[in-house]
């Protein structure tokens, strides 16, 4: 099937839909880490999963661009949880130790 700007929602199939996401998943992770069949792909119910996170605060990130997620055209989105998992190891917190070893100083 060829789609294009034309193509109709739901005229495409579940393989089609499939393909579209890997590609537009490819612009938003490193080249070195591909998207691979482990990866779960999903609505707000991964986002509510792998946060912890409710639907409302969900949004909420969303609306302040703080939630990675992939726009579909119709205006839904979709989230990854490598990349949900990948944003939220960001916010991470050292503990003292571990920034004495960073650091090389034992006097922290």
């Amino acid at each position: 099937m060829n789609i294009d700007k034309n193509t109709r929602l739901i005229d495409l199939t579940v393989a089609d839909l499939i393909v579209i996401v890997k590609e537009c998943m490819t612009q938003f992770m490193p080249v070195d880490e591909p998207l691979n069949d482990e990866d779960e792909i999903g609505g707000y119910e991964v986002a509510e999963t792998i946060t912890g996170y409710s639907r409302q605060t969900l949004y909420q990130l969303k609306s302040a661009g703080e939630l990675p997620y992939i726009g579909l055209p119709g205006g839904g989105i979709r989230v990854s949880k490598k990349m949900l998992m990948n944003g939220l190891l960001s916010h991470q917190r050292l503990t003292r130790q571990e920034i004495q070893e960073k650091s090389g100083n034992s006097e922290i």
